[in-house]
């Protein structure tokens, strides 16, 4: 029998490791971030019909609740595209500074009274990230590639997004996941304008065979069915519960990563990825702020 607790804690563990199939696709098309544009047409194409559906629940929508879960879906592009090319650990970490900037935004934005527990995870969840990068290279501990200045990007404009979501926001699953993709869809449209031209490596053909079967499994899997049960999940259960199960984003990709990329993953970015999964907790467990506007990942 599906639960909500079964999805809510399947669902982040499944993005943790997205970038295993995002880097099969590179590997065997060498899109770049069109890969990841492919991949959201398949999600908008899947989710189309629901929508349609349940269109009155679009047509009822105030112009911020859309803007705001299109930016939602602007900033999984970014995180998408971040991991195809920084550091796994890394891009997952920096998107996972979330609980930071919407302690800021909660605090200057929306003027509400933050508790010392949010003011601790911010500390927290900047010197995680400190070691993290620290432990990635041996210079000045700031983002050194486009992947990871992609997903400190993505997870500021998730703030962002699930702050308006949360205030505005009364959309069904169906339709919130719809407006969600069409937003990752403009953005990766935008990305892929701007970064550089796609390209295999010497000696290596475009394999159509196996590309375009993991591109359909992905916008099915993850970004079409994946998220609209996440939505629904995070209806019935209560913020504080919800986030503590989004932290097994965090530790899925860390560890995925170190087992399977290659990546150097040493003893400071383990010490580091620890202390941003505490930062998460201690936000989400903090009653200060809408906590919705922090947990609303999905």
């Amino acid at each position: 029998m599906i639960t909500a607790h079964s999805v809510a804690l399947l669902v982040p563990v499944m993005w943790g490791l997205y970038w295993i199939p995002a880097r099969y696709v590179e590997a065997s098309t060498g899109t770049g971030v069109w890969g990841t544009v492919y991949v959201v047409i398949v999600a908008c194409v899947v989710l189309a019909p629901a929508a349609w559906r349940y269109r009155t629940s679009l047509y009822s929508s105030n112009c911020y609740a859309l803007i705001s879960t299109g930016l939602g879906g602007a900033s999984f592009a970014l995180y998408a595209a971040g991991l195809l090319y920084g550091s796994v650990a890394v891009v997952v970490v920096l998107y996972y500074l979330t609980p930071v900037w919407s302690v800021l935004i909660a605090r200057l934005w929306l003027k509400q009274e933050t508790s010392l527990t949010r003011y601790a995870a911010i500390v927290i969840g900047m010197v995680g990230i400190f070691l993290v990068l620290k432990g990635n290279n041996t210079g000045i501990p700031l983002p050194q590639e486009v992947g990871d200045w992609l997903g400190l990007g993505g997870g500021i404009l998730w703030s962002i997004a699930s702050t308006g979501i949360y205030i505005h926001s009364r959309l069904d699953s169906y339709s919130s996941n719809f407006v969600f993709s069409v937003g990752a869809f403009l953005s990766a449209v935008l990305l892929a304008c701007v970064m550089a031209a796609p390209s295999l490596e010497t000696g290596h053909s475009i394999d159509y065979g196996t590309g375009i079967p993991a591109i359909i499994i992905i916008g099915v899997g993850w970004w079409a069915v994946a998220l609209t049960g996440f939505l629904w999940a995070a209806r019935l259960l209560e913020p504080t519960r919800l986030g503590i199960f989004m932290m097994t984003e965090v530790a899925a990709g860390a560890v995925s990563a170190a087992l399977f990329a290659g990546e150097p993953y040493g003893v400071l970015m383990l010490v580091g990825t620890v202390l941003v999964i505490v930062a998460g907790l201690m936000a989400a467990a903090s009653p200060s702020t809408p906590l919705a506007a922090d947990n609303c990942r999905y």
